[in-house]
């Protein structure tokens, strides 16, 4: 039966192959996906998804950041430099970013499950619809301030700026800004109450 100080040895022997592991991994799927293009979809474990987005132009905090798989990466072919994701932001996986126009993060946000994410809208070029609707068409960035958690399902559409604190829950559809320390719901998402 092995000994405490043996059965610390193994430990530290995982821990010390597992960062290897890793290291390993960032190293060749950056290399890989120099040669053949920033991919589309993340489906790494966190570290590495951290590292191919900062690879590839993304600003990526290095404390606590969480980018869980898949993320769907739309827009961008030449890399993620409009995308920025700060200290303590957590993406809990089948995330869309539409990396069209600019997406900001900062610090403490959290995205939950199936969260979407669009910085441009069009109508397929549809004539009719693109000239009657022209206001809503376009290129417009999207901010979400500190501690904001928006919830599974959520679709924030362009031009969208989140409050510090706020809560989106899950499945609102948010087309209007959200204050700080409010709780928004529904389609279209609206005001439930302040969070004081």
């Amino acid at each position: 039966m092995p000994s405490k100080a043996a059965d610390k040895e193994i430990t530290t022997l995982r821990k010390y192959i597992q960062k290897l592991l890793v290291l390993i991994a960032k190293i060749s799927l950056v290399s890989l996906f120099k040669i053949i293009g920033p991919p589309r979809i993340l489906q790494f474990g966190w570290p590495v998804n951290a590292t191919i987005l900062r690879a590839f132009g993304a600003k990526v905090g290095k404390n606590r950041v969480y980018i869980h798989s898949p993320v769907f990466l739309h827009g961008g072919r030449q890399g993620y430099s409009n995308l920025t994701i700060s200290d303590g932001c957590l993406l809990n996986g089948n995330n869309f970013l539409d990396l069209t126009g600019n997406i900001i993060l900062e610090k403490g946000v959290s995205l939950g499950p199936g969260v979407t994410i669009m910085t441009h809208n069009r109508y397929n070029l549809n004539p009719f619809l693109e000239e009657r609707l022209a206001h809503t068409c376009g290129v417009k960035g999207v901010l979400i301030k500190e501690g904001a958690g928006i919830k599974a399902h959520a679709l924030i559409v362009h031009g969208i700026t989140i409050g510090k604190n706020a809560v989106v829950a899950g499945g609102a559809v948010v087309n209007r800004d959200v204050p700080d320390n409010c709780f928004v719901a529904g389609v279209p998402a609206k005001l439930v109450k302040e969070i004081k």
